[in-house]
C-alpha cells in the first residue's frame, strides 16, 4: 500500500494504536509476557475517554464479570487513590489519568502522542501482515499492532472489512435492528418541531439500515467549589438552539441545573458527572453521523459544533433570561472545575475528549448480533470474559411528526430503560478478522459486532478486558509465529486467567 520511508526501527514487538484503557491493558499484558510496545495515541492524553471525562463506570450488572488487570489494576488503582482497599467507578478525571499514567509506566511502554492515521498511506501491508505505520517521526516498524483506538482507523486503513451505522433487520435477523420508529420516544408540546437540532422526516421503512450513529456528547465535570471557573459564553453563541429545553423545563417544572446533576453521579470533592440528562439535553444527535467514516478535518468540525453545544448549554442555563432568575441563580452555584482538563484545546475545566459512544465495527471472523447477548447462544465455545448490561443506544436523531412532536428515534426499548440481556460471553473470534485477512491485528474497541450486539459490550471496562486478550493474543501469535486466527485457546485461556481474567460464571449454562 504504502512505500516505507524513511523508517524508524526500533524494535518493538508490538504496536498499539489508542492509549485508551483497552490499549494500556493490552501493553500491561504484553509486558508480562516479556514482549515491548509502542503505543500511538492520536490525541494529546492517555487513559482515553475515562480520563477525558467518562467517570461514573458503566459497570456490569454481574460484579464478579469485571475481573482481570483491568479490575486489579485499574479501578483497584483508582480506589487507591482514594485511599480505598477495592475499586472506585466515580472518580475525577485527573486521578484516572493519574493511574493511565502509572500502568503505562509498568507496562514500560513508549507513547507518542498526536499521532493520527488518516488512510492506507500511512498503513504498510504487505500481503496479509501489516509492517509498518507512518508517524510524525517516520514510519514504526513491529511484528504485531493492536487497535485500541474508539475510530479503528487503523484496522480501517489496514484493509479490514468493517462497517459504521445501523444493520437492516434483516441482516443478521435482529428484532431491534435498523431504523426503529416504533420504539421512539414521543414528546409532545413543541411548536413549532423544526428547529435545530430537529432533521428531516427519515423517508424509509422500519427495519431498514442506514449509516448513521447514536448521539456523541461530552461527559462534562461540573464543580462546586468555590474556585469554580463561572461558565463561559462561547464566541459563536446562540441561544435559540436551546428553545427545545426551554420549554422542556417548563413542561417539567424543573427548578434548577442542582435539580438535574446532583441526582446523576457525585464524584469526590465536590464534583459532579453530566450527561445526557433530559430528553433535549448534552447529546447532540444527528451531527456525529459523518465521524466514524470521515477525515479528521471533518471529525474535528463535529467536535467543534458539540463544543458549542455543551458549552453554549451551559452558559446558557446560568444566564438565559428567559429561565427564572431562581434557575440561574442554582446553575451559577455550579462551575467548571479548575484542576481538570487544565490544557484542554477547548478551555480549563472542559473536557478535552468527546465521547465516542460507537464509530466503526470490524467485521471479523464472528460478528456478535442480539442473538449473542440472549439464551441460548450467550455461552460461548471460546471466550474472553463475561458481560451483562442492557443494550444502550442513545438517540440517533430527532424528527418532527404532527404540528407539535418530536420523535427521538434509536433507542431500543421506546422509553429511558434499556432493553435486558442475560449473562453472556465474549467470544476471541471478535477481536480479529477473519481467516484470509490481515494476519496480525486484534481489535479491542471497534470489536466485531452488529449495531444491535454492539450496544450492551461498548462500555469501558469491557474495552479493558478485551484488550487484555488482543494482548494475550497478539503474545501467543509473536510466540508461535502463526496468523491470530490460528491461535490456540487452551493456552489463551490459560494466560488470561494467570491475570485475573474470568471466563465463565454461574448463571451461564
Amino acid at each position: 500500500m504504502a512505500s516505507p520511508e524513511p523508517t524508524v526501527d526500533d524494535g518493538y514487538d508490538v504496536i498499539i494504536y489508542g492509549a485508551s484503557l483497552a490499549g494500556i491493558m493490552a501493553a500491561l499484558r504484553l509486558r508480562l509476557r516479556g514482549l515491548s510496545s509502542l503505543i500511538l495515541e492520536p490525541t494529546g492524553h492517555v487513559g482515553g475517554i475515562v480520563a477525558g471525562g467518562l467517570v461514573k463506570s458503566d459497570t456490569p450488572n454481574v460484579p464478579e464479570a469485571l475481573a482481570g488487570l483491568t479490575k486489579t489494576r485499574f479501578f483497584d488503582g483508582i480506589g487507591a487513590e482514594y485511599g480505598l482497599d477495592g475499586p472506585e467507578y466515580r472518580f475525577e478525571p485527573k486521578v484516572a489519568e493519574k493511574v493511565a499514567r502509572h500502568l503505562l509506566d509498568e507496562s514500560k511502554a513508549t507513547v507518542l502522542l498526536h499521532q493520527r492515521i488518516h488512510g492506507p498511506d500511512d498503513v504498510d501491508v504487505q500481503g496479509r501482515r501489516i509492517r509498518g505505520v507512518r508517524t510524525t517521526q517516520g514510519w514504526r516498524r513491529a511484528r504485531f499492532f493492536v487497535d485500541a483506538s474508539y475510530e479503528g482507523d487503523l484496522m480501517a486503513a489496514a484493509g479490514v472489512p468493517y462497517t459504521f451505522g445501523r444493520e437492516p433487520r434483516a441482516k443478521y435477523d435482529e428484532p431491534f435492528a435498523g431504523f426503529q420508529p416504533v420504539q421512539a420516544y414521543r414528546k409532545h408540546g413543541f411548536t413549532p418541531n423544526t428547529l435545530y437540532p430537529v432533521r428531516d422526516v427519515p423517508a424509509m421503512a422500519a427495519g431498514e439500515g442506514d449509516d448513521k450513529t447514536q448521539a456523541y456528547n461530552f461527559r462534562g465535570v461540573l464543580s462546586t467549589n468555590p474556585d469554580r471557573i463561572p461558565f463561559p459564553k462561547p464566541d459563536d453563541y446562540d441561544p435559540a438552539r436551546y428553545t427545545y429545553l426551554g420549554q422542556l423545563l417548563r413542561q417539567r417544572n424543573i427548578p434548577g441545573l442542582s435539580s438535574i446533576v446532583t441526582h446523576t453521579a457525585l464524584l469526590p470533592n465536590g464534583k459532579y458527572q453530566t450527561n445526557q440528562a433530559l430528553y433535549f439535553g448534552f447529546d447532540l444527535p444527528g451531527v456525529n453521523w459523518d465521524y466514524p467514516d470521515g477525515s479528521w478535518r471533518r471529525r474535528e468540525e463535529i467536535i467543534a459544533e458539540q463544543v458549542a453545544w455543551h458549552q453554549g448549554q451551559l452558559y446558557w442555563l446560568a444566564n438565559d433570561p428567559s429561565l427564572p432568575e431562581s434557575f440561574r441563580a442554582d446553575a451559577r452555584t455550579f462551575g467548571l472545575p479548575p484542576d481538570e482538563f487544565v490544557d484542554s484545546p477547548y478551555g480549563q475545566g472542559f473536557p478535552h475528549a468527546l465521547y465516542i459512544r460507537e464509530a466503526r465495527r470490524m467485521v471479523g471472523a464472528q460478528v456478535l448480533t442480539q442473538h449473542d447477548l440472549l439464551k441460548p447462544n450467550n455461552t460461548k465455545t471460546h471466550p474472553v470474559c463475561c458481560w451483562k448490561y442492557g443494550m444502550d443506544s442513545h438517540l440517533v436523531q430527532y424528527y418532527p411528526e404532527g404540528d407539535d412532536t418530536v420523535v427521538g428515534e434509536g433507542t431500543l426499548s421506546g422509553d429511558e430503560t434499556n432493553p435486558p440481556v442475560d449473562l453472556y460471553q465474549m467470544p476471541a473470534e471478535v477481536l480479529f478478522p477473519a481467516r484470509g485477512g490481515i494476519e496480525n491485528i486484534t481489535v479491542s474497541i471497534c470489536f466485531s459486532a452488529s449495531h444491535v450486539g454492539y450496544t450492551s459490550p461498548r462500555m469501558e471496562p469491557n474495552y479493558g478486558m478485551l484488550g487484555e486478550a488482543c494482548g494475550e493474543l497478539a503474545a501467543q501469535s509473536l510466540s508461535t509465529g502463526r496468523p491470530v486466527q490460528e491461535y490456540d485457546y487452551p493456552e489463551l485461556a490459560a494466560a488470561l486467567v494467570e491475570h485475573g481474567a474470568v471466563l465463565t460464571l454461574p448463571g451461564l449454562d
